[in-house]
This record gives structure tokens, sequence and C-alpha cells, in this order.
């Protein structure tokens, strides 16, 4: 079984239906399951394989997050690969129904959640791929790194936050997994065309034209997480930061234990009502 996060639109649609196309059993899990259903559809007609499913995952719920996984973990089947492709860009401050800034939930916390509860139900081999960005750059991270208000918020600061919390999370799980046969990588799609940089506006008229040739389609966007997912490359690496198919070096923000290892106790603050048992 294959889990995609995010499926029903932009990467995470293009990463089920190259799944699908390969035979594979897919979960898409989706906020919305009326618009899921009429993706799936198309997706089970194009590919002819009808193990396509949906499960309502909501990430902005940690609630929800709980939900999806205790469903899964009794159906008794086991993941092959766990593809955290979901993620959202908000130009205004807002937060979740928990209170927590909601890109900071959506990319990062919640996915940090969903890898946690799935763990046991990890094929031996299985492979977890966390979807991170070149933003990253501009995030950091210390004591604060949830604590944003609408006047500390930035767009790329805060986003840019939650994708560097990505790569920590990857590079700390990469080594806290270590011998258990199961690799954890993260991948930069690029900037592709989805919602995420049409629907929200965020380029203006001028810089969307200087930007337009170097954006990449949503299949193109989804080929790295596809090859991590498909090939014995996602196999044989963990803890890896991988850039259109290539393995790049970890970033030197990254590299440091005692960082990783702050930001992860810190999240397990956070989280530790929904780990509980």
């Amino acid at each position: 079984m294959y889990i995609v996060t995010g499926a029903n639109g932009g990467i995470g649609k293009a990463i089920t239906e190259a799944l699908a196309k390969s035979g594979c059993r897919v979960v898409m899990a989706c906020r919305n399951r009326q618009k899921a259903e009429q993706v799936r559809q198309q997706i089970v007609s194009l590919s002819g394989n009808s193990g396509i499913e949906i499960e309502e995952l909501d990430l902005a719920s940690f609630a929800s997050v709980k939900e999806f996984a205790a469903r899964l973990l009794q159906g008794g089947e086991k993941i092959e690969a766990l593809i955290n492709n979901a993620g959202v860009m908000c130009r205004e401050f807002g937060l979740t129904e928990d209170g927590m800034e909601q890109m900071l939930q959506v990319n990062y916390a919640s996915p940090w959640l969903l890898t946690h509860l799935l763990l046991p139900a990890l094929a031996e081999g299985g492979r977890i791929i966390n979807t991170s960005s070149c933003t990253y750059r501009l995030g950091k991270t210390d004591e604060h790194f949830f604590d944003v208000t609408a006047e500390n918020y930035g767009l790329f600061k805060i986003y840019g936050r939650s994708k560097l919390g990505v790569l920590m999370f990857t590079a700390e799980l990469a080594q806290r997994l270590e011998g258990e046969k199961i690799t954890v990588n993260a991948v930069d799609p690029g900037v592709v065309d989805t919602g995420m940089i049409t629907m929200h506006r965020w380029f203006d008229p001028l810089t969307n034209l200087f930007f337009r040739p170097f954006i990449k389609s949503p299949e193109r966007g989804a080929a790295t997480s596809l090859y991590l997912a498909l090939s014995e490359a996602g196999r044989a690496v963990s803890g890896g930061f991988w850039i259109n198919r290539h393995l790049r070096k970890m970033p030197k923000d990254v590299i440091p234990q005692e960082a990783r290892g702050k930001l992860w106790e810190l999240t397990e603050r956070k989280l530790k009502k929904y780990l509980e048992k």
C-alpha cells in the first residue's frame, strides 16, 4: 500500500496516477472527499487500476491525523511508502483549530505526527518521502519555532521555517531508524505549476512572466518522489535530500545533531497528547 497526502491535485495527483499505472495500491489521503472522488475515477479510468481508494485526512487538524492513522492501522495492511506530499503556502496569518500557525502544522507538524503514528505499519524496506523546498534557507529553528503571531508573520519566513523543519525531521528520523530497514528521504520538487502559485496569486504579473519558463509541470515535480518510491535508490539511501532525482548534501543548517534533537523534543512536547495511545 502506498499513501499519498494531498493526492487529489497538482503533484499529488501526478504521483497517484503514476503509482496507479505501475500497478500499486494507493490510498489517496485528502481533505475533500468529493473532489478526491472525481480525481480517483479519472485515475482508475486512465490506469485500469481499481485499487485506488480515498481516506479523509485534514492536516490542519491533529485529531484528523490521529483518526486517519487509526483507520489504516486497524486494516493491518503493510505500507510500502508514505509520501508526505501535501502542503500549503498562506499569504495571511492564520491559526488551525489546534492553535498552531497553519503552515507549520500542515507542512511540518502534521506530517511529523502522521509518520510517527504509521511507523508500526511500515513494511520491511518501507520508504518515507517528505517534501521540503529550497526556501528552507529562509527559515531558522530555535526554541521559538512554533511561536508565530500576526506581528512576526512573514509568508516566506514561516514557509521556509516549515520546510527547514521537514529537513531536520528527515535527517533525525533517518538516524533514529538506522538498522530498521526503513528509509527516510526528503525531496525538493522545485517550483511547480499548482494552485500554490496560481490560485493564491503570490506572483505578481511581471514576476509570473519572468518565472513562467522555469516552472515545472506537476508531472516533472512528481518525478523525484516517484523515483524514491519505486526505484532501488529509495531503498538504498536514507537521510538524503533529493533534487531532480539526484542526491544532494544535507544543508549545513540540518547537520548539527543538537539542533535536530532540540526540534524533535520541542515537537514531541507539542504533540504529546496525540502520540499517546
